[in-house]
């Protein structure tokens, strides 16, 4: 965990806000994307795609890309803070206690 940033910070129910954010804006853009929808009842993606195809078997295959395409940049946009943190050392803080009985913690640096 970065330190201030989480609930119940070392304990073993301790929980990153920072991670329910990130959730938040991955699914309010998805929301957006896939719920505002034109009179005809088609999405914001739908829309795009029949603009740029002329047939709706290439508007149904460029919106699947498109689908997949930004989710992976939004996931990707959501994902890059938390590996930034951890590779710049910021992720110090962690659990006091054994976590799971038998079951060793994981380091928090990716030392051995």
């Amino acid at each position: 965990m970065i330190p201030g940033l989480a609930l119940f910070e070392g304990t073993k129910h301790q929980y990153p806000v920072y991670d329910a954010v990130a959730m938040g804006v991955q699914v309010m853009v998805f929301t957006y994307l896939l719920g505002r929808l034109d009179p005809a009842g088609r999405n914001v993606i739908e829309q795009w795609a029949d603009s740029r195809s002329k047939t709706p078997r290439g508007s149904a295959l460029l919106s699947v890309a498109a689908v997949v395409l930004l989710g992976h940049v939004v996931y990707g946009s959501v994902f890059a803070p938390h590996l930034v943190t951890k590779l710049r050392g910021d992720v110090t803080s962690g659990p006091s206690g054994q976590l799971f009985e038998g079951v060793e913690n994981q380091p928090l640096h990716g030392g051995t």
